[in-house]
């Protein structure tokens, strides 16, 4: 009696075709199915906190507006919170999202357009504003060396030099917003705003450029600062904020988009701003 014999190669691939077609089926799952089977919603979060987006409290507890959307995701969708806190990075929160390892994204996200190549993106929620740190006498020194014909130019045509050193976090929205409007300037890039906060004010840059929330939180801890470093408000540029999904989850970022829609009619979304945001010790100057 003859026998059949499986190659090895064979016999591997009908192992795996069980596996393979569990996959499949599992890919085909909509987003909001597969979410409410896990009984999870796993969110993106940046590694750091960035007050008042998200901030632990005293007990250890997440804050703020990001959190506050998530939760509220979440509970309307009839599952358990997650964070993913893995991402050190703007940009590696971005990569939770696009490899799958987080449902979705809440966490001061600009919707770029080079981002909006990897994930999908929700309506905007927030816009915020985007400000330059100065520091004063560093600005002055370039005052000083512009042709005197050019003495009214504006600041941010003074800037426009290569003589003006201008601090980026790196791995943000501000490393292309910073090459789009000071293309002559010379761009550093950091890795903590603290680092870049300490270079500005030592006079190692001209200026820094980021978002009203950091340079928000500058006014409160150091009310005197403003005497050496000069806040200006970059008129004209907003940087919109919005949620990441993954770009195969059509069915989630429709949800999301229509649940802002009804957050903003119900005034929800407007009170958690209003809570944490727009506040009349945070909001930044033109100075």
């Amino acid at each position: 009696m003859s026998r059949f014999v499986f190659s090895r190669p064979l016999l591997f691939f009908l192992l795996l075709l069980p596996l393979l077609a569990a996959a499949a089926q599992a890919a085909d799952v909509p987003a909001i199915e597969r979410i409410r089977q896990k009984g999870v919603l796993t969110v993106a979060l940046f590694a750091e906190d960035v007050p008042p987006f998200f901030y632990a409290d005293a007990d250890g507890k997440l804050r703020g507006i990001d959190p506050g959307l998530a939760g509220d995701i979440a509970d309307k969708l009839g599952v358990r919170l997650v964070f993913n806190r893995a991402a050190t990075t703007f940009d590696d929160v971005i990569g939770e999202v696009a490899a799958g390892r987080a449902d979705i994204a809440v966490s001061l996200l600009s919707d770029t357009l080079d981002r909006a190549v990897q994930v999908g993106f929700s309506r905007s929620y927030v816009s915020v504003r985007q400000f330059l740190l100065i520091n004063r006498l560093e600005l002055g020194k370039l005052i000083a060396d512009t042709d005197r014909r050019n003495a009214a130019a504006s600041v941010p045509m003074l800037l426009d030099d290569p003589k003006a050193r201008i601090g980026v976090i790196g791995g943000t929205s501000y490393v292309g917003f910073l090459a789009e409007d000071f293309p002559r300037a010379v761009a550093v890039e950091f890795d903590t705003w603290d680092r870049m906060l300490a270079a500005v004010k030592a006079g190692e840059l001209t200026a820094l450029m980021y978002d009203e929330i950091e340079i928000g939180n500058w006014r409160l801890a150091d009310p005197a600062g403003a005497l050496e470093l000069r806040s200006f408000h970059l008129a004209g540029h907003l940087d919109t904020i919005a949620i990441a999904v993954n770009r195969r989850d059509r069915d989630l970022q429709d949800w999301i988009d229509l649940y802002l829609t009804k957050i903003e009619a119900s005034g929800f979304l407007a009170a958690l701003l209003d809570t944490y945001l727009y506040t009349a010790d945070r909001m930044p100057t033109h100075d």
